[in-house]
């Protein structure tokens, strides 16, 4: 884009500069798709070379021990919780099988139980549909199987496909894996037994399935480890999360470095930033399957989330002028504004601010918007820090606020960064 006229800069609206800002970005944007696709085409030789060095750099070192099995041992832990009512209700099934009249495959309660009864009410209850659901599949077409009275060699190819089904998506469509294992299952067993009939094999698998639903379902609610008392560890977790992405974001070490170690220290911070926000909207959405009486307030999380990746993308853009941009910056009037929003960051995140910042659009950016065509972006990346500041107040602000609703005390601090 061509530079406004002399002395239109000033006079141009606020919107106007922010048009051409979002202008020239696209046009960036449009620069690293056409490169991509030159390499996809072969038109350009990749640099194998710093190809490898950016590989390693997703390679996150891993350490073991014993510390995380120390911790499950509190009797609010939900591991601990889960593997108590998973042992009562295991127990409960198993002494249901042996009372029942028929009992001729009496793990069958004990297998529906082990798949169905999850960690949380929202995963047993998908797992619980799923597993009816496939296992009425299962039984039609098991049944529509034998109506055609296949050979020995097809019956067990398919059993073969069928258990290759249950396995490959337990995980991914349990809905699949529970019709493949229902399949599988009265196959075999008219292979061992022909002689039994087949309607009663399929009425015993689902009624089997039923008691063992109806089973985990019932203790999913014993022992419960409601999403609401795991929200405040998520959300300090997350605090913790954002005040080391920002510290780490913001230094300047990766400029007079010689190898990658503060890039890869900034990648595994905002790994761990996003993976805390998404383990915090994972809790957030089970708990939507909970009696309304113990769910979090949806409210203060819902913007906590989002300021959360407001600021996120702030220091982003930070971390991108200053690795693609860094030509356009002026790096040494910049290093105290960094050093001083990273400090200002986590102290404000730790609720440690002295003065509450104000809202975001109220916010008085130490420079007058400049024309996006102008060389230096120094003014831009303070703009961007005065509003990452304004975010982490109000980022501090929601999870008190979510903090007090769930009935745990404000912490002051969360044991992060400084």
């Amino acid at each position: 884009l061509p530079p406004l006229a002399a002395g239109a800069a000033g006079a141009a609206p606020p919107s106007a500069l922010l048009a051409r800002a979002l202008a020239g970005r696209v046009g960036h944007v449009e620069s690293e798709v056409a490169r991509m696709v030159a390499l996809a085409r072969g038109d350009i030789e990749p640099d194998l070379t710093l190809v490898r060095v950016v590989w390693q750099m997703f390679v996150s070192p891993a350490d073991w021990s014993w510390r995380p099995l120390g911790k499950v041992w509190r009797w609010n832990a939900p591991p601990l919780r889960h593997a108590i009512r998973a042992a009562l209700a295991i127990a409960t099934g198993y002494v249901v099988s042996i009372a029942l009249p028929w009992g001729s495959h009496t793990y069958w309660i004990l297998l529906t139980i082990v798949v169905v009864l999850r960690g949380s009410l929202a995963q047993t209850l998908e797992r619980r549909n799923s597993r009816v659901a496939g296992t009425l599949l299962g039984c039609a077409l098991a049944a529509a199987l034998l109506m055609l009275h296949l050979p020995p060699l097809a019956l067990l190819a398919i059993a073969s496909i069928a258990q290759a089904l249950a396995h490959a998506f337990a995980i991914r469509r349990y809905l699949i894996a529970a019709v493949g294992a229902t399949v599988l299952g009265l196959l075999q067993a008219h292979q061992l037994d022909a002689a039994a009939p087949p309607v009663f094999a399929g009425l015993e698998r689902l009624a089997d399935t039923l008691i063992g639903v109806a089973i985990a379902w019932a203790f999913s609610y014993v022992l419960p480890a409601w999403e609401r008392t795991q929200i405040p560890r998520l959300v300090q977790r997350t605090l913790a999360a954002q005040s080391r992405h920002a510290q780490v974001a913001l230094a300047l070490g990766q400029l007079d470095s010689v190898d990658n170690s503060p890039e890869l220290e900034w990648r595994l911070a905002r790994r761990e930033a996003y993976d805390a926000l998404s383990a915090l909207v994972q809790a957030t959405q089970r708990s939507l399957a909970e009696p309304r009486a113990v769910r979090p307030p949806l409210d203060p999380l819902a913007r906590l989330l989002a300021h959360g990746y407001q600021l996120l993308a702030q220091l982003t853009s930070v971390k991108t002028m200053l690795l693609l941009r860094r030509g356009r910056l002026k790096l040494q009037e910049l290093r105290e504004p960094l050093r001083l929003a990273g400090n200002e960051i986590e102290s404000r995140l730790a609720g440690r601010a002295q003065a509450p910042a104000p809202a975001a659009e109220e916010v008085e950016f130490p420079h007058a918007l400049p024309d996006p065509a102008v060389d230096d972006l120094s003014p831009w990346a303070l703009r961007r820090l005065a509003l990452a500041e304004a975010i982490a107040e109000r980022l501090r602000a929601d999870a008190d606020e979510v903090f007090d609703a769930t009935g745990r005390p404000r912490t002051r601090s969360y044991g992060g960064p400084g």
